[in-house]
């Protein structure tokens, strides 16, 4: 049996010793573990994520099924001071293990991040590491970042031997010299139906995601029940800034006040809290801002979250969605305004789509092939074209 490792700032499941991550980012690196299971490899994931309680945290090893998660130990949580010398503290910890412990031209698989990519750019260097780059956007294209950050954030795409993409847009942008590549869209396991339909005849929407201003998704979702008649009930779920989410229910509270249409905050869901809660719903909402420049190339997993569990899908009309695996099972709009949502809302529920089941079923036997193929590409191999 072969092992892999995996580096990401990858959270933990113990409650009591948790660490800041994203989970959609840890989701969808959960689906991966799973397939790299299934095709043969154990994953050892290295993660540099600090703790998220107030209290000092060793550094531990946890062991699920054959896999192993290992976090450094991190300082207390405090201000900006507190908080620099904690990042430096984990990362000469994450920096040291990688030095000792990943052997000379190893194949290695690295989540891209701007907290580490300076140094994996040194890691090149010195142990000719041979790195699969998995690339869920450019953050750069998301929010200013430091001259030495985007600097860094491109010499690390080029330093990549091998990538994981979630669109072929983002391959022609960042692989210009064609090295091996797969893409993947999102998690393509389907959840089994819970049955869990709310008891009411209202037609329940959901919009699951960040209240970030920059992608634009939550307000949007959340004014276009201005349009909807009161039959409707569109749920806001996710997380943000202390700012960003009183600012979404500053506008859930104005909107209420106006509309015939109900919405509510529901919170940030976990789990199998989260899974019941997306299958009492109907519709799945994937309203980010269109013009924003990382839609030019990254890809909503979210879409996948809701055919996973039985929703069907609104989004925006952009090409790294409408030439994707799954575009046949998608409802769109055209214009980012709350009256053509809420219309494209209404029309979801009359519109015949493809089943989203054998979808996400094809497309989860062809990335297991697809990623079984790229590891075992050999590094003095030429390959031009995608899988």
């Amino acid at each position: 049996m072969a092992r892999i490792k995996y580096f990401s700032y990858y959270g933990c499941q113990d409650p009591s010793r948790r660490r800041e991550n994203s989970l959609a980012a840890d989701t969808k690196i959960d689906y991966i573990i799973e397939v790299l299971n299934r095709i043969g490899y154990d994953v050892d994931l290295i993660s540099p994520a600090p703790a998220s309680t107030s209290n000092f945290q060793t550094g531990f090893v946890e062991h699920r099924k054959r896999n192993s998660f290992r976090y450094f130990s991190s300082l207390r949580k405090g201000g900006r001071l507190l908080r620099a010398v904690n990042y430096r503290f984990i990362n000469l910890q994450f920096f040291l293990w990688c030095l000792f412990n990943i052997k000379h031209g190893e194949q290695i698989l690295v989540y891209h991040s701007l907290g580490y990519d300076s140094l994996f750019i040194k890691l090149k260097k010195l142990k000719s590491i041979r790195i699969i780059g998995e690339i869920e956007e450019i953050y750069q294209d998301v929010a200013k970042q430091k001259p030495s950050q985007e600097r860094n954030e491109f010499r690390f795409f080029d330093i990549c031997d091998k990538y994981i993409f979630p669109t072929h847009l983002l391959n022609k942008k960042l692989n210009p010299c064609g090295k091996p590549y797969v893409l993947i869209y999102g998690i393509y396991t389907v959840e089994p139906l819970r049955n869990v339909k709310w008891s009411d005849d209202d037609i329940h929407v959901i919009y699951a995601g960040t209240f970030d201003p920059n992608k634009g998704g939550a307000i949007a979702a959340v004014t276009s029940a201005a349009f909807l008649p009161k039959e409707y009930h569109v749920h806001i779920c996710g997380s943000g800034r202390e700012n960003e989410k009183e600012t979404i229910i500053k506008t859930i509270e104005e909107i209420n006040a106006s509309s015939e249409a109900t919405v509510t905050y529901d919170g940030l869901l976990k789990g199998e809290d989260f899974i019941l809660f997306l299958q009492k719903c109907h519709i799945g909402l994937s309203t980010q801002n269109p013009n924003a420049a990382f839609n030019a190339t990254s890809f909503p997993s979210k879409i996948l979250t809701y055919l996973a569990n039985g929703l069907r899908v609104v989004s925006i009309r952009i090409p790294v969605i409408e030439q994707s695996g799954v575009s046949q099972c998608i409802s769109y709009y055209n214009d980012q305004s709350p009256k053509v949502i809420a219309d494209a809302i209404r029309y979801a529920c009359e519109k015949n789509i493809a089943d989203p089941v054998t979808t996400l079923h094809q497309l989860d036997e062809q990335f297991e092939k697809e990623m079984l193929n790229l590891l075992s590409i050999k590094y003095n191999e030429k390959n031009t074209t995608a899988f």
